[in-house]
């Protein structure tokens, strides 16, 4: 699983992968922080079952230890940029795609939340599905991102363990 030869052509395409996935995150979140401003922040409209609002999750997911203030912003941010760093090592160090592609995926949503984190105080949500009265957490790009990778990984796991038996 892990290759003891050292690519750098495969480690910069890996770092630039999880660059792009940071930018987009980014990017949305500045993109709907001003489009927020200028409606005065009131929620919007996209589908019936999709609005475009504006969250500032101090906690982890779903609001978890919100109460943590500045101990938990930087606790939560340190933690996150050092799984992060930890997963993007582990990307360049295996020698399986979709275990890589998985592991880049979490690696940018973990650092682009953390650096919500360090910028705004929280990490920046505004993306609201719904069914009538029903909300899902709002959530953001580096949360499908990481939900994405997660999804690979179990994908991998299990059928590769089905078919080495």
């Amino acid at each position: 699983m892990i290759s003891n030869t050292y690519n750098w052509k495969r480690a910069t395409e890996i770092i630039l992968i999880i660059v792009l996935g940071i930018i987009i995150d980014q990017c949305t979140k500045i993109y709907v922080s001003n489009l927020m401003f200028i409606n005065n922040f009131s929620s919007l409209k996209l589908l019936p079952f999709l609005d475009i609002v504006f969250v500032r999750n101090t906690g982890i997911s779903f609001g978890m230890f919100s109460e943590g203030g500045l101990v938990g912003r930087y606790f939560f941010s340190a933690f996150s940029i050092i799984v992060g760093t930890f997963l993007i090592i582990l990307s360049i160090l295996t020698e399986k795609k979709l275990v890589c592609l998985g592991l880049c995926l979490i690696s940018s949503g973990a650092i682009g939340n953390a650096i919500d984190r360090i910028y705004f105080g929280g990490v920046i949500d505004f993306i609201d599905i719904f069914v009538y009265n029903f909300h899902w957490p709002a959530f953001n790009f580096a949360d499908i991102f990481i939900t994405i990778g997660v999804i690979i990984l179990l994908f991998e796991n299990i059928f590769y363990s089905h078919y080495a038996r």
